[in-house]
């Protein structure tokens, strides 16, 4: 009976305690962003077909920004796109994961205020093979 009540008790208790720790440290800040914004703020849909595009012709993934735009096809793909850090991590032949990160608008609220948004813009791309054709879905985190 004791150890239930102790358990219950925990979590709230510690929950309260993390989250005045972010709350009162100077280093972290959190900024809402709404569902228009985080739609804006998506990889463009043109990038993601040069990428299904570069494995179709050349039957296999990129696995650097510089392997990829080293092909005068593909040179301008990453042309305004607002994410300073990018990772290909291919899986197998048929599928691949392109993470992205590190937002300008993040850096630029970094330089200004010193403080790590824990919000940031990022997300993943995943790619795979469905029915003989190339699909992605974009997880903005």
């Amino acid at each position: 009976m004791k150890s239930i009540y102790m358990n219950t008790l925990i979590k709230p208790i510690s929950a309260f305690l993390l989250l005045m720790v972010f709350v009162s440290c100077n280093t972290f800040t959190y900024t809402p962003h709404s569902k228009k914004k985080m739609q804006k703020e998506k990889p463009s849909p043109v990038l993601l077909d040069k990428i299904i595009a570069y494995r179709e012709e050349f039957n296999s993934w990129p696995f650097s920004r510089e392997e990829f735009i080293s092909r005068p096809a593909y040179r301008n793909a990453f042309d305004g796109f607002p994410y300073m850090q990018i990772r290909f991590k291919v899986i197998d032949n048929n599928s691949m994961t392109f993470y992205f990160s590190e937002h300008r608008k993040d850096l630029q609220q970094f330089q200004q205020s010193q403080r790590v948004d824990l919000n940031s813009y990022a997300g993943e791309v995943k790619f795979y093979r469905e029915k003989e054709k190339f699909i992605w879905k974009i997880k903005m985190h």
